[in-house]
């Protein structure tokens, strides 16, 4: 199967440079991963092109253009990248245990409210970081539980 994939992700400052988007490095990390073959374009959000809207109408990079077809959605994207891009000839990514699959999720909402809390009262007591080091130990309590197990590549 020959698998053609383009990868649209946001530019950083210099409209060039492949941004900080969490999401479009999620997206890359899956794809690396699975050791895909892809094209990778930044899209300057100040300059857009006049393609993008053609092709992916009112929303914004991350996007992924797999065998000419446009996804949009980063949580459908990773659903479509672990059935298509499937054994043997792509690892197998997903967690075994379904937990795990929002435990990172959970560790990123927590992590991005403690990094971009502004008002020190929202933080009384160290909050906002004890919410934190709790998801940080459930996901760990996540990986230990699987001890023994092999990873699947």
């Amino acid at each position: 199967m020959c698998v053609c994939v383009c990868f649209r992700v946001q530019a950083g400052s210099d409209g060039e440079s492949i941004g900080n988007c969490p999401f479009s490095q999620r997206l890359f990390m899956i794809l690396w991963l699975k050791g895909v073959v892809f094209n990778v374009t930044t899209v300057d959000l100040k300059r857009k092109p006049a393609d993008l809207h053609n092709l992916a109408p009112g929303t914004h990079p991350p996007f992924l253009t797999f065998n000419g077809e446009v996804k949009t959605d980063i949580n459908k994207i990773e659903e479509f990248l672990e059935e298509t891009l499937s054994p043997p000839k792509y690892p197998k990514l997903a967690a075994k245990q379904r937990e795990s699959n929002t435990a990172g999720n959970d560790i990123f909402a927590k992590f991005s409210a403690y990094i971009k809390n502004t008002k020190p009262e929202a933080n009384a007591g160290g909050l906002l970081c004890c919410h934190l080091v709790h998801r940080a130990c459930k996901s760990d309590s996540l990986s230990c539980s699987t001890a023994g197990v092999s990873n699947s590549f």
